[in-house]
C-alpha cells in the first residue's frame, strides 16, 4: 500500500506521475483502454511479456487472430508465462506444463496424479486489436467501458502509418508537451513548416471539452487547433514528413507508462492521398528513413551532457524532431518537479490539463463521480490553420 504522507507534502490527486496500482494516478488511468503493443509485432501462436503502468503481463496471440493478455507469472512456481507454448488460444507454462484457457482457468497439471484445476487460475483483462495497436484495459476492480472508436482513422484513401517511440521519462511531461502550443516555435523553429517563436509566436487559448482539452494557437490570420483527449491522448495534425506527397499529417497519439520512469508513445498517423501515390510515397518514406543512421536517443543524452549541440547534428541523419523533444523533455526530469513553475498565459494549456487531472483524481479518492469523456469527431474538429492548409492544397495540386 501506499506510504502515508507527512501534512508538508501536496495531497495525493496533485501527483500525476506515479501509476502503480495502489497509486490514485495508477487507479485512474486504469479506468481506459490503453494501447500496449503493435499488433503486427504479434504473431499467431507466440507470448510477449509487457510492462505497463509499473506491472508485467504476458501478451500472447491465440490460433483465432485475437489478442490475450494474463498476468506475468504462472501461479505454480512462478515462471514468467511468456516463456511458454501458446496451444490454440491457451497458454502452456515452460516450466511445469500447467495450461490456461483463455479466461485464465487452469485446463492442465500433466505431472499431477490428482489435478486440482479448480483451485488454480490467473488473471486475464479484456484486449483487441483496433488501427493495428494492441489495446487493454487493466482495471481489475471495474467492468470495461465501451471501447472507444476514431471513424476518421478507420477507412480514408492513403496510408494508415505507425510511428512508436519510446522515451524515458514519466508519461506526464510528453503530455504536457501537447498542451504547451509554443513550444513548437522554439524546440522545432527552424524545421520545415514550424514557425518563429521569437518573431511571430500566437497567442495560447484554451477550454475544457466533452474529451478532455481544446486548445488553439491564435494568429491574427488564422487559427491551429487540437484536441487532447484525458487521460492521455493527442489528436493533431501535423507537418508532414515528406510535403511533396501530402498536405499533412493527421495523427492519434497515447503515451502509455511503462514505468514511473518511462513511456511509450504509440502513434497512428493517417497521410491522406489519392491511393496511386501510395507506392511512392512508401518508396520515398523507406529511402529517407534508411538515412536515419544514429540513435536520437543516444544523441539527445550527448546533449544534455554538454558532449554535442543541435546545430551539429545532420536532421537526415536521426529522427531529428523527435531529438529535439527528447532533449526538450527528458531535460526537465525524468519526473519533472513543476512545484516552483512560473507559468505565463502562454501556459493556459498546461495550466488547465492539470486543472482536470487534480480534480478528477480528487473526485476518485474521494469517491465522487468522474466525468464521462467521450469523443465525437463533428465538436472535436482540428486544423493546422486555415491560411496555411489552403496554401498547401494550393501546392499539392500544382
Amino acid at each position: 500500500m501506499t506510504a502515508p504522507r507527512p501534512d508538508s507534502e501536496p495531497p495525493e490527486w496533485l501527483d500525476f506521475f506515479h501509476t502503480a496500482p495502489d497509486r490514485l494516478a495508477g487507479r485512474y488511468l486504469r479506468l481506459f483502454w490503453h494501447p500496449i503493443y503493435h499488433a503486427e509485432d504479434l504473431p499467431a501462436g507466440r507470448a510477449k511479456p509487457v510492462k505497463i503502468m509499473n506491472v508485467d503481463y504476458t501478451l500472447y496471440r491465440g490460433v483465432d487472430g485475437r489478442p490475450y493478455l494474463t498476468q506475468f507469472r504462472c501461479p505454480h512456481r512462478g515462471l514468467q508465462l511468456s516463456a511458454g507454448w501458446v496451444e490454440g488460444n491457451q497458454l502452456r507454462c515452460f516450466y511445469h506444463g500447467w495450461k490456461f484457457d483463455c479466461q485464465g482457468n487452469c485446463v492442465e497439471q500433466p505431472a499431477e496424479p490428482k489435478p486440482f484445476l479448480d483451485k488454480v487460475s490467473i488473471k486475464t483483462y479484456p484486449c483487441r486489436d483496433y488501427l493495428g495497436l494492441v489495446f487493454a484495459y487493466l482495471s481489475e476492480d471495474t467492468q470495461a467501458p465501451p471501447f472507444p472508436r476514431y471513424p476518421q482513422f478507420e477507412e480514408f484513401e492513403g496510408i494508415l502509418e505507425l510511428d512508436s517511440y519510446t522515451r524515458g521519462c514519466n508519461f506526464y511531461n510528453n503530455l504536457e508537451n501537447a498542451l504547451d502550443r509554443t513550444h513548437s516555435g522554439f524546440v522545432h523553429r527552424n524545421n520545415p513548416g514550424s514557425f518563429d517563436g521569437v518573431t511571430n509566436a500566437p497567442v495560447i487559448k484554451a477550454h475544457e471539452s466533452i474529451w478532455g482539452a481544446t486548445v488553439s494557437r491564435c494568429w491574427p490570420d488564422q487559427v491551429s487547433t487540437s484536441q487532447v483527449g484525458m487521460p492521455n491522448i493527442f489528436h493533431h495534425k501535423a507537418q508532414p514528413t515528406d510535403p511533396a506527397m501530402s498536405i499533412y499529417r493527421e495523427f492519434l497519439a497515447w503515451w502509455t507508462p511503462i514505468d514511473d520512469a518511462s513511456h511509450t508513445q504509440f502513434t497512428v498517423a493517417a497521410v491522406r492521398m489519392p491511393s496511386d501515390k501510395a507506392k511512392k510515397y512508401l518508396e520515398r518514406r523507406a529511402a529517407r528513413l534508411a538515412k536515419r543512421t544514429r540513435s536520437s536517443v543516444e544523441l539527445a543524452e550527448r546533449v544534455l551532457r554538454g558532449e554535442i549541440y543541435l546545430d551539429e547534428i545532420d536532421p537526415e541523419t536521426t529522427d531529428f524532431v523527435r531529438l529535439q523533444d527528447h532533449v526538450a523533455q527528458i531535460g526537465q526530469g525524468v519526473i519533472a518537479d513543476h512545484a516552483s513553475d512560473v507559468l505565463g498565459q502562454s501556459d493556459v494549456g498546461v495550466a488547465l490539463i492539470r486543472k482536470l487531472w487534480a480534480r478528477e483524481l480528487k473526485a476518485l479518492a474521494k469517491g465522487k463521480p468522474l466525468k464521462d469523456w467521450r469523443y465525437d469527431q463533428e465538436e472535436l474538429s482540428i486544423t493546422r490553420g486555415e491560411i496555411w492548409e489552403e496554401e498547401r492544397t494550393t501546392q499539392m495540386r500544382s
